[in-house]
């Protein structure tokens, strides 16, 4: 079966991104298809795959004008909507402008940090782009993220475990 639901990374240079190591895509990847993709009966029969694209910003959070700091009550990143369309290989490309800084900020530590933005980033993408998820479908499927896993994941990563999109 081919994927419906890709994750990934995009930087310009690699001193800007988090290394987060590739296995940290592919547990959101499959947490997505089990959690929300099956569950709710959406995009498994869609002709297109969906393409959820990360990309890094460096700059500082802070210096980002009011008005265009927050979509839909989450002040941590910028959702592009609607997506590109890629008819030919039908691929629907969904992005998201990710604030390092912000991450530097989270108490938690920026790998943790990472995963917690990811679910938000879903919730936005899920609950905008969906009607059969609302906000508080999504706090029931936050529940059932394995943090375990999730920390006992290397990061920072190697280089070579980090699969980043070059642009």
């Amino acid at each position: 079966m081919s994927r419906k639901f890709i994750i990934e990374l995009f930087d310009e240079t690699e001193n800007k991104a988090l290394p987060i190591h590739y296995k940290t895509l592919e547990y959101f990847e499959s947490f997505v298809m089990e959690n929300i993709l099956t569950k709710f009966k959406i995009i498994l029969n869609s002709k297109w795959t969906h393409s959820f694209g990360i990309f890094f910003d460096s700059c500082d959070y802070k210096n980002i004008p009011e008005h265009i700091k927050s979509f839909d009550g989450i002040e941590k990143c910028l959702v592009i909507l609607p997506p590109n369309t890629f008819s030919k290989e039908a691929i629907k490309g969904y992005s998201v402008q990710f604030f390092t800084s912000k991450i530097k900020d989270n108490p938690n530590g920026e790998f943790i940090g990472f995963c917690e933005m990811m679910l938000d980033f879903l919730e936005i993408f899920f609950v905008v782009n969906f009607k059969k998820i609302n906000e508080i479908e999504f706090k029931d499927i936050r529940k059932n993220v394995d943090w375990e896993y999730l920390k006992s994941i290397k990061y920072p990563a190697d280089m070579k475990d980090q699969h980043f999109v070059k642009i």
